[in-house]
């Protein structure tokens, strides 16, 4: 990028709220495409081609493209990009980030109990486990189509069981994109604390910045000096947490959080005013987390999928992939 374009973005940015962007196009592609393409090969194949990979890459910045939809969709969704960490661990004063309420509505009341609400905190968490649970049970509708096209007791029912699969593909790969736009903010310290775009009106012995730093961290460093290559050789190997998504998310934004102290450090150095080794490696580092951490979150959906149900009456995943239960009336319809 020419040095008088780059400038120009940054100024442009500047005007821009601060929950629009997350990574920026770039710093999302990255992330969807690489955790895709790094899924345990114990995944339905579906998943695990450079289609799959590209699509996700493309649809991970759609949550920041739809911003400017309306003054309702905006109100109601710029908060799940985001949820203001104080330094003592809480949110805004009210529930820890270790434990949360088990609802967004529980969330909020807990925050108008210290006179602050979910929009103004941000329900990032939420967004991270809603989405998780709406790819677990995509997956779930996926293995009874795949059970039903081997068992089936009609032919046409197993037709129809087959070009469900085809549909079911297409939706859990889209839930999965605009899902993977959620965690990859999670791995964003700016997203994850009350110092979101310079340090703001807290004790500040440490001297850091008040310069609006959020966008052009995030947006045109990202662009400028960070690689997909780059993002991959940083990557974690996979990781079963062996534990709920809920203990899961809260562990990864509590990492993420503890970054914002030496992302501040490193402002102040001088870090992120082009491109030195110590900026790069950061944020690469950080990156990177947010393509580990959805690669091992759609990995622990699917493994969660065998205990869903589907339809209703609900029948068991388990149970039609056993072949003691068919749900086709309840689904063909």
């Amino acid at each position: 990028m020419a040095l008088r374009t780059r400038l120009s973005l940054i100024a442009s940015l500047a005007l821009v709220p601060v929950a629009a962007f997350g990574w920026g196009q770039d710093g999302h592609r990255i992330i969807g495409q690489l955790a895709v393409q790094t899924l345990p090969t114990d995944l339905p194949g579906f998943l695990r081609t450079q289609d799959a990979a590209a699509l996700v890459g493309y649809l991970s910045p759609e949550p920041d493209r739809i911003r400017g939809a309306g003054d309702e969709q905006d109100a109601e969704h710029d908060p799940a990009h985001f949820v203001d960490v104080s330094d003592d661990l809480t949110i805004l004063g009210g529930p820890l980030l270790k434990a949360l309420p088990p609802t967004r509505e529980a969330y909020d009341s807990a925050l108008r109990a210290v006179h602050a609400n979910q929009y103004e905190a941000g329900y990032l968490p939420y967004s991270i486990i809603s989405d998780f649970e709406l790819v677990a049970k995509d997956f779930a509708y996926w293995r009874v189509d795949v059970a039903g096209e081997k068992l089936g007791k009609r032919a046409a029912e197993r037709a129809w069981y087959a070009e469900d699969r085809v549909r079911r593909e297409a939706i859990a790969l889209h839930d999965i994109g605009e899902w993977s736009h959620f965690v990859g903010d999670g791995s964003m310290p700016l997203h994850a604390s009350v110092h979101y775009n310079g340090w703001g009106d807290y004790p500040n012995p440490e001297g850091f910045t008040q310069e609006h730093v959020h966008v052009p961290w995030e947006n045109v460093y990202v662009h400028d000096h960070v690689t997909q290559a780059a993002v991959q050789v940083d990557m974690a190997p996979y990781r079963d947490c062996a534990c709920t998504i809920e203990v899961r998310t809260a562990d990864y934004l509590l990492a993420t959080q503890a970054q914002v102290v030496p992302f501040y450090t490193l402002e102040k150095a001088g870090a992120f005013k082009g491109p030195t080794p110590e900026g790069i490696a950061f944020t690469t580092k950080a990156v990177a987390r947010g393509a580990s951490e959805l690669r091992d979150m759609i990995a622990a959906a699917w493994r969660a999928s065998e205990n869903q149900t589907v339809a209703y009456p609900p029948v068991k995943v388990t149970d039609v992939e056993a072949g003691k239960a068919d749900p086709y009336e309840l689904l063909a319809y």
